[in-house]
This record gives structure tokens, C-alpha cells and sequence, in this order.
């Protein structure tokens, strides 16, 4: 049996992602996704998606549909954003741990990108991220660039091909590396499968440390799809900003403070922009 492969092209339907100048987060990593997808099916890969047209799924949704499609692999493509345009450009690659052969695969996928021009913005450990935590396979999450770079949307758009190219040779070069050729990963029955919502880069649950006590409360709402509107706009603002679904009702909160001191000063910054805020306990 072929090795399966998950493509995940991040966000989708109300959730845009990050955004500049009318280029919306979502649209350009659900191209890559099938092209991506159609050169690793070329390849001799199995290969699925998480989402094939504008719809949305919680990153949770998303790692149970990886789970319980016995895939080996899960690879969910996203663009990165900067709080200011051009801050900053290159390819990142997100793994829960670096270990095993997601870290591997990251690095070659980044080596690759590399090659088509991308500047290499490393590898990171997100160990709290939804779909890569939740996720029984070795998963991975690539950011393909800037989307608020010019330099990086100039390779974005011409050099597509090349890009998904240099991801999916990555992707090989790791597996066949490694020697493997057919389904190998076992699942296991570790998968939390308590619901939670959050946007595709955040953390897929609340774990503050002694030394993380306090965040900013933004808003309360009804629907889901308002409060990932307000987070969208606070992320765009450079900030952290989760979503805690209480009683029916979604609050968007800012921010992991270690003291009510720093709380005060984010408080004070937020409300200077004209933001309605309550520190809260991170606890609560």
C-alpha cells in the first residue's frame, strides 16, 4: 500500500488567515495544496486533503480527519505575516518536537525552498499547536513565505510550480531517505478528542505555567464566526490572540502575562488603539 500523505491547506471560509493587500491567507495555501498534492501523487504517494474548496474547519476537525484517515504524514501549508509589511520574508517550518523524521522533513523542505530563492527562516518547536500536536503521524507545518513581503509574494506567484516542486521534493527526499516504502505508521490512542476552537496558528488549548497568569480579554460573542473575525484583526495587529468558547459564548483574549504588571502595560497599549479590554486570569 502506497504511503498516504495529508495535505492540510490552512484556514478556510470566514477564517481568511493573514492578509495584505487583498491576498487573502487562505486562497494561496489552498493552490499550493493542490499542487503540491497533484506532483506528490505523481510521485507514487496516496494523497488527501483536509479541505478542497473555501470551508472552514477547526484545526482540531482538521487533525481528526488526518487521524482517521490512517495517513503517515500530515502537512499543513500556511503563509506567515509580520506585524508590519516587509518586516520580514523567508520559509519557516513548524514541528511539535525536534525529533524523528518530521524534523528531518522540515529541515529538507526548507533546504529545498531555499533553493527556489527563499530566504531560511528556520525550523521552530510549536509543541501546543492543534495540528501538530493532535496529530498520530509525523506532521509538519509549513509556512510558504511572507504573505506581507513583496519579496516573498514575487516568489509566491513566479515561481508557484517551483514551490510546491521544492516542497514536495522535500516530503520525498525525507521518506525515501528514511527507506521507507509503503504505510509503516501505527496509530496510537493517545488523541485528545475534546473540541476546542482556535485559529490555525494557535495553541489548540490553554496551559499556562506558574510563571504565565494573566491575558486581556477583547470581546464575548455569540457566534464563532464574529469572534474569528475580531481575533483576525487582533492578530493582524501583532498580537497572540486565542478563543475560549464558556457557556455558549466565544471571548477572544490577548496576550500570556506572567504578572498583572505587564498585563497593565498591554491593557494600556490596547486601549490607547481605542479596544474595550478586561485582564482576566489565564485560568479562568
Amino acid at each position: 500500500m502506497a504511503i498516504k500523505i495529508m495535505i492540510d491547506a490552512g484556514h478556510g471560509g470566514y477564517d481568511n488567515g493573514a492578509s495584505y493587500e487583498g491576498r487573502r491567507e487562505k486562497d494561496d495555501v489552498l493552490r499550493l495544496a493542490f499542487e503540491v498534492g497533484g506532483i506528490l501523487e505523481g510521485m507514487g504517494y496516496d494523497v488527501e486533503y483536509t479541505r478542497v474548496n473555501d470551508v472552514y474547519e477547526s484545526p482540531v476537525q482538521k487533525a481528526r480527519e488526518g487521524n482517521n484517515s490512517g495517513a503517515d504524514f500530515f502537512v499543513s501549508l500556511h503563509r506567515n505575516s509580520s506585524a508590519n509589511p516587509n518586516q520580514y520574508n523567508g520559509v519557516e517550518t513548524l514541528i511539535y518536537d525536534d525529533s524523528g523524521i518530521k524534523a528531518d522533513m522540515a529541515e529538507n523542505i526548507n533546504r529545498k525552498l531555499t533553493e527556489v530563492g527563499y530566504r531560511d527562516a528556520g525550523v521552530e518547536i510549536r509543541p501546543n499547536l492543534a495540528v501538530l500536536r493532535r496529530t498520530r503521524m509525523p506532521a509538519i507545518l509549513v509556512e510558504a513565505g511572507f504573505i506581507n513581503s513583496d519579496v516573498d509574494n514575487e516568489l509566491f506567484d513566479n515561481k508557484f510550480t517551483e514551490t510546491a516542486q521544492a516542497i514536495a521534493d522535500g516530503i520525498d527526499e525525507t521518506i525515501k531517505m528514511s527507506g521507507l516504502t509503503a504505510q509503516v505508521f501505527a496509530m496510537d490512542d493517545t488523541f485528545d478528542d475534546e473540541e476546542t476552537y482556535y485559529n490555525e496558528d494557535m495553541y489548540d488549548e490553554k496551559e499556562p505555567s506558574e510563571e504565565e497568569g494573566y491575558q486581556i480579554l477583547t470581546g464575548i460573542f455569540r457566534s464563532l464566526p464574529s469572534a474569528q473575525y475580531s481575533l483576525n484583526s487582533m492578530e493582524n495587529m501583532g498580537y497572540y490572540t486565542a478563543i475560549y468558547e464558556e457557556d455558549g459564548l466565544y471571548q477572544v483574549r490577548v496576550g500570556m502575562y506572567k504578572d498583572i504588571e505587564e498585563a497593565l502595560i498591554a491593557q494600556k497599549q490596547l486601549r490607547d488603539k481605542g479596544i474595550e479590554t478586561l485582564i482576566v486570569r489565564a485560568e479562568d
